[in-house]
C-alpha cells in the first residue's frame, strides 16, 4: 500500500503529475507486460492521476522548473526501462531521448547501454564509485583513524580481522527481552547464520546499519525485501542530501531484478523482485528517519529498548 498524497508530498500540481506519468508510458511502450502494467498502476496511484485520461502532451522540461526535479524524474524512468528484467534497446533509447529534451545528464542513464548488454563489471564499478554508504565509511576512517583506519579496512578485506570483546558484546544480546531492538537485532544475525561483528567474516560495525535497519525498517532479507530497504536508503539518502541517492535503487535493479552480480559475494542475484509499491513504501519512509544511520550514531543505547520506542525515536513509521 501507497502512503496517500504523495504527491502534495512532493509539491506536485495537477500538470507536473501528469506530465510524469506520461513520461513512463512513453517508456513502457503501448503493449505493457504485466510488470511494466504494475509500475504503471503505482505511478498513477502515486501521482494521484487518472490512469484512464489522455496522456499529457507537456514534456518535463515544460512543466519542471527545478532541474534537481527533473533529474530525480528522469532516473526513476530507469526503473520503468528495466521493470521486465531486461533492458530493451528500445527503452534504453526512449530514456535517453527524454534526458536529453529536458537536459538531464545521468550517470545512470548512461549506464543503462551497460545493463542491456549485461556488462557487470562496468556496472559494479559505476556502483562502486557512486555509494553514498562506500564513499562515507572511507572518508570516516580516515577521519576518525587515519593510516590505522585504512589499515583495519585491509584487514578485514582479507578476512583477517578479530576483536573478541566486540563480538562478545554482540553475542550478550541474547540475554535481552524478547520485545528488545537488540534481542531482536540477535535473532535476526543468529537465524541468517551470519557471523557476528568481531568475528571471522563479521562486518564492521560501521557497516552493520544495515542489518539493523533489516529490523528497524521490518524489510525482510528476502530479495524483494533487500529492494525495499534500497529504497529506505534511497529517501534517506535524498532527504538528507547524502551523495547519490539513486545508487541504492541502481544496485536493486542490477542485482535483484536483472539478476547480475554486481553486488559482493554473499548476496545471490535475483531477476524480478523490484516491486515498485514496496520499494515506494520504503522510500517515503526512509525520508522520515531522523537519524545519520550511515554515520555515527548511538545504536547501543537502543538496544535494550522495546523494537517499536527504537523505531520511534529514530522517526522510523510502520510498514504498509
Amino acid at each position: 500500500m501507497i502512503m496517500p498524497f504523495v504527491r502534495q508530498s512532493f509539491s506536485l500540481d495537477r500538470r507536473q503529475a501528469h506530465a510524469i506519468h506520461a513520461a513512463f508510458l512513453d517508456v513502457i511502450g503501448p503493449e505493457p507486460s504485466a510488470a511494466a502494467a504494475r509500475l504503471l498502476e503505482t505511478c498513477a496511484t502515486t501521482l494521484e492521476v487518472d490512469s484512464d485520461e489522455p496522456p499529457s502532451a507537456s514534456p518535463i522540461a515544460d512543466v519542471l522548473p527545478d532541474p534537481q526535479a527533473r533529474r530525480a524524474v528522469v532516473e526513476a524512468l530507469v526503473v520503468a526501462a528495466c521493470i521486465d528484467a531486461e533492458v530493451t534497446q528500445q527503452r534504453q533509447h526512449a530514456v535517453e531521448s527524454i534526458a536529453v529534451a529536458a537536459g538531464v545528464r545521468s550517470p545512470w542513464v548512461a549506464l543503462l547501454g551497460a545493463l542491456r548488454r549485461r556488462r557487470a563489471g562496468s556496472v559494479k564499478r559505476a556502483l562502486m564509485r557512486r555509494s553514498p554508504d562506500a564513499r562515507r565509511l572511507f572518508a570516516r576512517l580516515w577521519a576518525e583513524e587515519g593510516v590505522r583506519g585504512l589499515w583495519y579496512a585491509l584487514r578485514f578485506m582479507t578476512g583477517r580481522h578479530r576483536d573478541p570483546p566486540l563480538a562478545a558484546r554482540f553475542r550478550a544480546l541474547a540475554q535481552l527481552a524478547d520485545d528488545t531492538l537488540g534481542r531482536r537485532f540477535f535473532d535476526h544475525l543468529e537465524g541468517r547464520g551470519l557471523a557476528f561483528p568481531g568475528e571471522a567474516g563479521g562486518l564492521p560495525e560501521r557497516m552493520i546499519h544495515h542489518d539493523l535497519m533489516h529490523v528497524l525498517a521490518d524489510c525482510g532479507t528476502d530479495p524483494a525485501g533487500e529492494c525495499e530497504l534500497a529504497g529506505f536508503y534511497a529517501g534517506f539518502t535524498s532527504a538528507h542530501d547524502l551523495g547519490d541517492a539513486f545508487t541504492f535503487i541502481a544496485t536493486a535493479l542490477a542485482t535483484f531484478q536483472l539478476g547480475m552480480a554486481v553486488s559482493p559475494a554473499v548476496v545471490t542475484p535475483a531477476v524480478g523482485a523490484f516491486d515498485p509499491a514496496r520499494v515506494l513504501d520504503g522510500f517515503l519512509r526512509g525520508r522520515q528517519l531522523a537519524v545519520d544511520v550511515m554515520g555515527a550514531w548511538d545504536y547501543w543505547s537502543l538496544m535494550p529498548l522495546p523494537l517499536d520506542e527504537a523505531r520511534a525515536r529514530l522517526g522510523i513509521p510502520a510498514s504498509a
